[in-house]
């Protein structure tokens, strides 16, 4: 990342420098600063996976299409839905409700809550139900 004594001529020269094209017409300091920073993430470490990137491009027709458009933040499980887990011979069942989960009488507000309930570890809640493929090889971990 850059300095935070250059000013915004100094990081547009920098862009210069290093990209060997005109830097974007932005305004502000701490925005050039930042796609520097990100331009030289993406250079060292990749950038966005194809499908996101699709996804994206999708996002952005809609809001051009619309720009009241609001997408949904995520899937919505369905109230009254119950995960079941089995963890170390013991069977755990969680109920969905309008809003958070029940676990054995107890209300959480998350399936991370439910599962460190269960655990006493701290794991992403729904990889370890299964509803991640990121977690699916992780969620019986010793």
């Amino acid at each position: 990342m850059t300095e935070d004594t250059v000013t915004l001529e100094g990081l547009r020269a920098e862009w210069r420098d290093k990209f060997m094209t005109a830097p974007p017409k932005l305004r502000s300091r701490d925005l050039m600063a930042r796609e520097i920073a990100y331009r030289e993430q993406v250079a060292r470490e990749g950038g966005l996976s194809r499908t996101m990137e699709q996804r994206l491009a999708k996002l952005a027709e809609r809001f051009a299409e619309d720009e009241a458009y609001q997408p949904s933040q995520a899937p919505r499980i369905k109230a009254g839905s119950c995960f079941v887990k089995d963890w170390r011979g013991e069977r755990h069942e969680v109920w969905v409700k309008e809003e958070g989960f029940n676990y054995r009488g107890r209300d959480f507000a998350s399936l991370s809550q439910v599962a460190f309930a269960i655990t006493g570890t701290k794991w992403n809640g729904p990889a370890f139900f299964g509803q991640r493929k990121a977690g699916l090889g992780k969620a019986e971990r010793p």
